[in-house]
Formats: structure tokens, sequence, C-alpha cells
């Protein structure tokens, strides 16, 4: 890995970080909270931004990762944000977010042995 991707790989377990942060704030109800949602989705925007930065060969280290799906919701969210529903925010936050970070956080440890 480089150590650009591994700069890249840091800042989005840093998003992922804040957005955990921000739903734990909000509570059970976050989904009703204008200003958790909108921060959420900031970070998830973020994040899909930070994907296009990673060379092919560490996203193919993480094959459970929906690598399309991280990037496509980051030009869903920059160009269509007024017309996207939270329930797909939350989605994304209780299905997907999981996946993301794990291969994250194991790739960094992975590759602090490398190092």
């Amino acid at each position: 890995m480089t150590p650009a991707d591994r700069l890249v790989l840091a800042a989005i377990a840093e998003c992922i970080r804040k957005i955990r942060t921000y739903v734990r704030r909000a509570g059970d109800g976050w989904i009703g909270d204008d200003m958790a949602v909108d921060a959420i989705a900031k970070r998830l925007e973020e994040i899909g931004e930070l994907a296009k930065r990673l060379t092919p060969a560490t996203i193919a280290r993480m094959p459970a990762v929906d690598w399309r799906g991280v990037k496509g919701m980051r030009g869903i969210l920059a160009h269509d944000y007024g017309h996207i529903q939270v329930a797909v925010i939350e989605s994304v936050v209780l299905e997907d977010l999981d996946a993301l970070q794990l291969g994250v956080t194991t790739l960094l440890d992975v590759s602090t042995d490398e190092i």
C-alpha cells in the first residue's frame, strides 16, 4: 500500500468514527434529527471523495467493501442531496458502515506490520 493510500484510509476511518459519534450523540432517533443527518451525510460524501483517491491495488485488498457504492453515494449526496431519502442514509449507516470500517481498519493494521 502506498503512503498516500494509508493517509486516505486513515481519513476514511476518522470519518467513520465521526459518523458513529454523531449517531451516538443524537441517540436512537437520529434519523429525525436534521443536524445529525446532515453531518452524517457530509461524512459519507467525504468518504466517497476519499475513496476516489485509493489505488486499485489497495481497493482490491478489500473485496468485501462495495467501493462502487461508496463512490456512487458521494455523487448522489453531492449532486442530488435535496432529494435524498433519510432511509438511504440510515441504511448505509446501519448496513454498510461496519463492512467498510472492518476493511479499512484491518488493512491499516496489516499494513502497519509491513512497514
